[in-house]
């Protein structure tokens, strides 16, 4: 059974303290849990009509994004039952061992309280899975909680399992009190606590805490580096560094400012890059799956986002075939067709690259992101002199072909797909609206066909409009 205790609670800090609060020399008597504090548990009867005592902390509301985690049970009202609630902040809460779903509780027996309880109250396991946005598992390295109040040393146990489901580590709340339990081992997907010897009057879970990946990682070619948005990063200019060009505009960079699930942004994506940049050095950098693989700790990935393909089909020459007079456009031998040509040789190795990355970024959401269309979609919206009707059908539907291969190979390899086709519609190259691409001219170079910051901005929403979606919370 539980004392009460009236010192003021130390904070999560003590998750990494040695010992616990001690028990004190109250006599059995003190022990007793009221029964208001029992009547807070939520009820199977549609007429009943429980007390719920109020929280002892104010709540507070629901916080989002990652970084260090700690999960007092105060985001919530007492009585919630939980399902999805702190899917937002990378763990799932149920229950386990046959009990029911936990819920946030009073405990007078513990100064912190509100707390989680299993089902039934103060008596069923508590489960915890650690997810990725979207709610697919990933792992941590270590997490803590406190276990409480415990009358009986090692009538409780903390394990935590493997993405298989197998135990990796073992701690036996082997104290009195309200005790912090830290497991520390690589590869932690979950976490139980549960009952191993009848702890007498029951326990709880509070102070969860666990590091969730705030980075964002920007791989790819130049529809992720930011081509076309001077100025560019020192370095990767085009007349002072090895032309990369990128952009503290690109739109991955820009995703992280008042993003739900990321903070912080690490931009590798290069222009003019090849799929092979992936693994082998472009541009004399290292190749973007080396630069990925080496962000650890504090700045592990939380979300990589990747567009890539179109060089290796020569797009920036089909457009020029396209745009010159003496260019062979169309035809069996013309630009258009041998890009066509090219398709299924890229397609047959997109899904093992995007696997790739995964493999690199286990514990990140991967987001493979399509290429904007080009130009309008119909003769009437188009005005350009040098682009006949016949070159903008066979454009476009190059580039819907692209894509497409790009989206089945996504969902072949188990990773999320953004379609940005549509996001700079009414704004295309050649469009009788205000572009929003570099337009084709003498001047700009390697900047031409690429959108502008308006673009950017256009592509960044859509992305952010699916990454929110995956981060939304559900009650």
């Amino acid at each position: 059974m539980k004392i009460r205790h009236g010192a003021a609670w130390l904070g999560s800090a003590l998750l990494i303290a040695a010992a616990a609060v001690p028990a004190g020399a109250a006599g059995p008597a003190d022990r007793a849990r009221p029964a208001a504090e029992t009547a807070a548990a939520p009820s199977t009867s549609p007429t009943a009509k429980a007390a719920v005592m109020p929280d002892r902390r104010a709540a507070a509301p629901p916080v989002t994004g990652g970084g260090p985690q700690t999960i007092t049970f105060s985001e919530f009202p007492v009585g919630t039952v939980l399902a999805k609630q702190y899917h937002p902040r990378g763990i799932a809460f149920s229950g386990a061992g046959g009990g029911g779903a936990p819920f946030i509780s009073n405990d007078t027996s513990n100064p912190s309280a509100p707390v989680l309880s299993g089902s039934p109250q103060f008596q069923g396991a508590v489960q915890g899975q650690f997810i990725k946005p979207g709610g697919k598992p990933r792992t941590v390295g270590q997490f803590g909680l406190t276990v409480g109040y415990i009358d009986d040393p090692n009538s409780v146990v903390v394990t935590a399992h493997d993405l298989q489901g197998k135990e990796i580590a073992r701690k036996s709340v082997d104290r009195t009190g309200i005790v912090p339990v830290v497991l520390k081992v690589k590869g932690i997907a979950s976490f139980r606590v549960q009952s191993a010897a009848g702890e007498r009057a029951g326990f709880a879970i509070d102070n969860v805490s666990y590091f969730q990946p705030d980075v964002l990682v920007g791989l790819g070619d130049s529809y992720s580096s930011g081509e076309a948005n001077p100025p560019y990063v020192k370095g990767t200019e085009l007349t002072t560094g090895n032309g990369c060009h990128r952009s503290v505009n690109a739109w991955p960079v820009r995703l992280v400012k008042g993003n739900k699930v990321v903070k912080r942004s690490q931009h590798f994506a290069c222009s003019g890059a090849l799929t092979s940049a992936l693994n082998g050095t472009f541009k004399g950098e290292q190749p973007q799956l080396t630069a990925l693989g080496k962000l650890q700790g504090a700045n592990e990935p939380g979300v990589v986002t990747l567009s890539m393909g179109g060089n290796d089909l020569g797009f920036s020459t089909v457009v020029e075939a396209c745009v010159k007079p003496w260019g062979k456009c169309l035809g069996d031998d013309g630009e258009v067709k041998k890009a066509e040509n090219r398709l299924p040789g890229l397609s047959a190795k997109l899904k093992g690259l995007y696997e790739s990355v995964q493999k690199k970024a286990p514990n990140a959401t991967v987001i493979v992101v399509s290429y904007p269309r080009l130009f309008p979609e119909t003769e009437a919206e188009e005005d350009c002199s040098w682009l006949n009707e016949k070159e903008r059908v066979a454009l476009n539907a190059l580039g819907a072909q692209v894509n497409d291969a790009i989206a089945a190979r996504a969902r072949e390899a188990g990773v999320e797909f953004v379609d940005v086709r549509n996001s700079t519609d009414n704004h295309e190259m050649c469009t009788e609206n205000v572009s929003w691409f570099w337009g084709i001219g003498a001047r700009g170079g390697q900047q031409r066909a690429h959108p502008i910051l308006e673009g950017q901005k256009a592509i960044e929403a859509t992305v952010r409009a699916h990454l929110d979606k995956l981060a939304a919370p559900t009650s």
